[in-house]
């Protein structure tokens, strides 16, 4: 059984993350860490926690934890990980590690040092549809991939996050939403590297709120983004254009169907029907599920990472470009 901690105790916890380790027979939550102490006791009474600490520290030293999953804002994580490194915790983060390159530098040589484990938290890699069509394009069935279309627009309004901190600075949105769509491309279409173009508006919020781009990977392959805030239908989408066809999915509203287009036809490849919208009514999503997994499997030297410390350095570097870009714009 692992024993868990969990580092901040917002909506991303209770919503998702609870739910999801409540799925899991093999890992149990065994302490809670917040500063507030309403949001602290909600997460107890959800998960059933024996120990509470409003000082993160002190759960760090309890014996009992065995690693931690940290949910706070971006600001503390990079003091967090290192700090869970040093008590000898295994480490499952929140995006991202670290708001500087050289910060994630820093975790990356204390990983190696300690020998634990620092999986970067980035849920929707772990979606079943996106497992799927990466076995897909590896197996051939679409031939040589060309290039990447990835879509991921929200609506911000919905999320009723208790903090602010993404909207304070102008790249907000990039820390925000880059993320999730640099961690379901990279291992299809490799790191980006460069940004060949970029567009963005500020439709609701002072700060920028959407943005298109077109990014350059290590493959050498184009990345069509979109990153948006304000769009009231939600949606995930992935679309791999190859020599030969097209492959696509919904990672938030269709988390276990991939669309086959090829010579002309259209095949919907379904694993899951109607039920997942029950779940999507729960909140909860697969991909949650998946990646404590995933974190446990690696622990146990079962599985090696699917996204590394040295990926999410890759994902810094490309956000710093963008953010250099949306500047420069300004």
């Amino acid at each position: 059984m692992l024993r868990l901690g969990i580092i901040g105790c917002g909506r991303v916890t209770t919503m998702f993350h609870l739910k999801a380790i409540d799925q899991l027979d093999s890992i149990s939550v065994a302490a809670v860490s917040d500063v507030s102490d309403s949001r602290m006791q909600k997460a107890q009474g959800q998960c059933k926690a024996e120990k509470t600490y409003a000082d993160y520290k002190d759960l760090l030293k309890d014996p009992m934890v065995d690693a931690v999953a940290i949910n706070t804002p971006p600001r503390f994580h990079e003091e967090m990980v290192l700090d869970s490194l040093a008590y000898g915790k295994h480490v499952l983060c929140e995006k991202s590690l670290s708001q500087t390159v050289d910060g994630c530098l820093k975790i990356k040589e204390a990983q190696k040092e300690s020998g634990l484990v620092v999986l970067p938290a980035h849920n929707y890699a772990f979606t079943p549809s996106l497992v799927h069509l990466e076995e897909l394009v590896m197996k051939g069935e679409i031939g040589k991939v060309e290039r990447m279309q990835v879509y991921f627009e929200n609506y911000l309004k919905s999320y009723r996050s208790k903090t602010d901190f993404r909207v304070k600075t102008q790249n907000g949105i990039i820390e925000d939403v880059l993320p999730h769509i640099i961690s379901v491309s990279s291992r299809i279409a490799g790191n980006a590297v460069d940004v060949r173009e970029m567009n963005w508006q500020c439709k609701e919020y002072d700060v920028c709120d959407n943005i298109q781009a077109t990014l350059l990977t290590e493959k050498d392959l184009e990345l069509e983004c979109r990153l948006s805030w304000t769009r009231m239908r939600p949606r995930f989408s992935v679309g791999v254009y190859g020599s030969e066809g097209h492959l696509s999915t919904d990672l938030m509203i269709k988390p276990y169907t991939v669309t086959l287009e090829k010579q002309g036809k259209k095949k919907k490849l379904k694993e899951k029907g109607l039920r997942w919208y029950l779940d999507l009514m729960r909140f909860k999503h697969p991909s949650f599920r998946g990646q404590y997994r995933h974190f446990e499997r690696i622990i146990q030297g079962i599985e090696k990472p699917r996204i590394t410390v040295d990926d999410e350095v890759a994902m810094l570097r490309i956000m710093e470009k963008m953010y250099l870009g949306l500047i420069e714009v300004a």
